[in-house]
């Protein structure tokens, strides 16, 4: 599903019935699906739009860069100085999911250790 699933106050209250039965029953699903699950049925009974999309595990700089939620020329620059391992495919770059979302992890580590440490800063200097 590639189009983006507006929900009606009807599948809202579906989403939440739904969400509810999710989390009252053990699931024979792996703690990560269930997880994916109860998010998106979450977003759908908070009457939150979404659009799930299937992805290859080997994708194109456009679709890596709209997953990091960078431009293209940036995500290319990255791939370039190395920070995203890929390979060519005739005169494009095709880059492994996994790969992708590893970097987009270990960003995120960086920016929450940032924003722990100017709290800290903050909390030593009596700004908190």
């Amino acid at each position: 599903m590639t189009t983006p699933f507006l929900p009606t106050p009807a599948d809202t209250q579906a989403a939440r019935l739904q969400l509810e039965q999710l989390r009252g029953q053990s699931s024979a699903a792996s703690p990560r699906l269930t997880e994916l699950l109860e998010d998106l049925l979450g977003q759908l009974a908070a009457g939150r739009a979404v659009q799930v999309t299937a992805l290859d595990t080997e994708i194109g700089t456009q679709q890596a860069a709209e997953l990091l939620g960078v431009s293209r020329p940036y995500l290319v620059k990255l791939v370039e100085a190395g920070e995203l391992p890929h390979r060519k495919v005739g005169p494009r770059r095709r880059l492994h999911l996994e790969d992708v979302l590893a970097y987009w992890t270990r960003l995120d580590q960086t920016r929450q250790d940032a924003m722990q440490d100017l709290a800290d800063d903050l909390q030593e200097m009596g700004l908190d």
